[in-house]
């Protein structure tokens, strides 16, 4: 075949071996091998098809490059479409993170809001006098009366505060189960007389520097005109920087019945101040006062009457926001850091024969009694602020320092209280000859 071979043909015959010159072969004139003609015939062939083969190769080589080119354009949108999806993978996984975050930070934030409502912004414990562990009437000064709250008076008549309940239905009182009343009925002496209720709360730093808002209710049971006056101070315990006393005071003129008092105030810092065991910030209400304690209540004079207090409120801020009632268990636990009792809670301390709550250990030996040496370990109900002044009360007698023994008598000997600290102590007494055991209530004052 002459010519060059199409590719079809060369594809079908392009396994065909080169043809060789033979050298070798005697021919028939006796001569070695193929003659020139022939040889030059077969390198012509030879030629032929390698020049065939030659342009199949680049024919085949365009094909491989566009195929190439083909390959490289595919793999280039592949890789374009998977840049594509981890930057969608990737905005998706951002997006998941920032939403992951603001869920957190809004679970964090209604943690927050839930635990601003369970506690609250009152930096006030029984804010509207829920708990009287220690009694409901009180005529005697520098006392606590309702829990927390210390009172304090002199040169007056008629004084008497005592825990006061809203009839059903009462209007001025909608929300509060007890307020705290109080009652004067004159004044001996128009420079030293003086009735005036406080709370200290536990830390000087309180709002130091800062701005915060005095809110309460209060009823003027008289006419229109009473007055009243609110102080601030700051103390820094025993040994500590000297008090500050009549923070921005304030005298308040009363309408008949129902009054809603707000006082803003800035608390001094107390940098540089020396505070020790027992410094608070102190909110005080006066309803009477004399000449002497002028700066102390913006210019209060000498006041009769009765008031009723509820709802009172210490927050933070120039704004006076309405009065938040914390769960009934907690705000009682907090009253007991500061007092506890083994008493009911309506049961006043020292009442006799008080059996329910009391603490009781006994051994009998052998039938007979042991008058032996009695050791009692004393939990208190929460971690107190300090180690108590802990009384002990005979339960039968409820006299203070005794304890009942098993023929219902006081013992002989005074009973003490050891290893005291603020979630406990251990009660030693020694019983009376012939008994056993022993009954009896305790307190557990931690006041500041």
């Amino acid at each position: 075949m002459s010519g060059l071979r199409c590719r079809g043909q060369f594809q079908k015959e392009r396994h065909m071996p080169q043809k060789l010159i033979d050298q070798t072969t005697i021919q028939p004139d006796g001569s070695p091998g193929d003659d020139a003609f022939t040889a030059f015939a077969i390198c012509n062939e030879n030629f032929e098809d390698a020049e065939a083969r030659l342009v199949v190769l680049e024919a085949g080589g365009g094909e491989a490059g566009d195929r190439l080119d083909t390959e490289i354009a595919a793999r280039a949108a592949a890789d374009a479409a998977l840049g594509a999806r981890i930057d969608a993978e990737h905005s998706l996984l951002t997006q998941e993170s920032a939403d992951r975050i603001a869920a957190i930070q809004a679970e964090a934030s209604a943690r927050a809001a839930l635990g601003a409502r369970l506690v609250g912004n009152n930096v006030l414990i029984n804010g509207d006098f829920d708990f009287w562990q220690r009694g409901t009437q009180f005529a005697n000064s520098n006392t606590y009366t309702a829990d927390r709250w210390f009172m304090q008076q002199g040169f007056v008549t008629g004084q008497l505060y005592w825990q006061h309940t809203p009839l059903p239905g009462e209007n001025n009182f909608p929300d509060s189960p007890y307020t705290l009343a109080i009652n004067i009925t004159g004044n001996t002496d128009n420079a030293q007389c003086h009735q005036v209720v406080e709370q200290r709360v536990e830390d000087v730093r309180t709002f130091a520097g800062k701005v915060c808002t005095l809110s309460f209710r209060v009823f003027n049971g008289g006419a229109a005109g009473r007055k009243i006056a609110v102080e601030f101070a700051q103390t820094f315990g025993a040994g500590g920087s000297a008090p500050v006393l009549g923070i921005s005071p304030e005298t308040f003129t009363l309408a008949a019945g129902m009054n809603y008092i707000k006082k803003t105030v800035t608390m001094p810092s107390v940098a540089g101040k020396t505070a020790n065991f027992g410094h608070a910030a102190v909110v005080a209400l006066w309803s009477s006062a004399g000449s002497n304690f002028v700066s102390r209540t913006g210019g209060l004079t000498p006041q009769t009457g009765s008031l009723y207090f509820s709802q009172i409120k210490w927050e933070p801020g120039a704004v006076a926001t309405p009065f938040e009632r914390r769960p009934i268990g907690l705000e009682l636990a907090l009253c007991q850091r500061y007092y506890c009792k083994s008493y009911n809670l309506a049961t006043n301390p020292g009442t006799p024969n008080s059996d329910a709550g009391r603490i009781a250990t006994g051994i009998q030996i052998g039938g007979t009694n042991s008058p032996s040496f009695t050791a009692y370990a004393l939990r208190f109900p929460v971690n107190m602020r300090n180690a108590p002044a802990v009384t002990l009360y005979g339960a039968v007698s409820g006299n203070p320092n005794k304890i009942t023994m098993s023929d219902n008598a006081d013992s002989t000997g005074v009973p003490t209280a050891r290893g005291l600290n603020g979630s406990g102590c251990e009660i030693n007494w020694v019983n009376n000859a012939g008994t056993f055991g022993g009954w009896f209530h305790f307190t557990a004052d931690a006041e500041i």
